[in-house]
């Protein structure tokens, strides 16, 4: 008898032009961010960058022109991580367990990642680079909004965004901090974020309104 002959492996599909666009974009921005971790904002270089990414210059020029392209290309993507991380986490914990002491647990957990060096690496540059800066500011509140979205959905005690905003800052106040605090090897971090979870059952928009004063214009004189 004779054998019938081996099926010829199906050939792979080919892979269209915007998977590849969207994969070397993907690989600039990881390392990007890697190499901020690693030698700062400074000693960020698109050469590195690109041996990083194991991408051609020419292939990083072209997507990326410069460094503060690739960087503010960067901290937008890792921005936008972030805030589905937080949200695909929150959305994860059982709903008898939604507190904002949770919600403040994994905030913490973000902040106090080896990525979010990228981030205060950037925040710091931009102190003396007004367009950064100015980056820095708008990805930052679409972190802060996604949060807010949250607490107003879970937490029917944070009637409107301004009580969800004034939560969010102080939270992002303290955990930065405390994060700043972590990677610089002082104080006492996880004893800061184990206070203030103790406390955050007591922050309440009524007491929030005893601590903040009103806008100027609303007080009487």
């Amino acid at each position: 008898m004779t054998s019938k002959p081996t099926p010829l492996p199906h050939p792979k599909p080919r892979r269209s032009q915007d998977d590849r666009r969207e994969t070397t974009q993907r690989a600039l921005l990881q390392a990007t961010i890697d190499c901020l971790i690693e030698y700062g904002y400074a000693g960020t270089t698109t050469r590195i960058v690109a041996d990083r990414a194991q991408v051609s210059r020419g292939a990083q020029t072209h997507h990326y022109a410069t460094k503060h392209d690739l960087v503010v290309a960067a901290i937008e993507f890792l921005f936008d991580d972030q805030a589905q991380h937080f949200s695909e986490a929150f959305e994860k914990v059982p709903s008898d367990e939604r507190t904002l002491g949770r919600a403040l647990e994994e905030l913490w957990a973000i902040v106090s990642g080896p990525q979010y060096a990228a981030v205060l690496e950037v925040v710091v540059a931009g102190r003396t680079d007004d367009q950064l800066r100015v980056v820095v500011h708008g990805v930052a509140l679409g972190l802060q909004q996604t949060i807010a979205d949250l607490l107003i959905r879970f937490f029917p005690e944070v009637a409107d965004e301004a009580s969800a905003s004034l939560i969010i800052d102080l939270a992002l106040a303290l955990v930065q901090g405390a994060a700043v605090s972590q990677m610089g090897g002082f104080g006492a971090p996880q004893q800061v974020i184990a206070i203030t979870k103790g406390l955050s059952a007591f922050l309440t928009p009524d007491v929030l309104r005893l601590l903040v004063p009103p806008p100027e214009s609303d007080q009487h004189p």
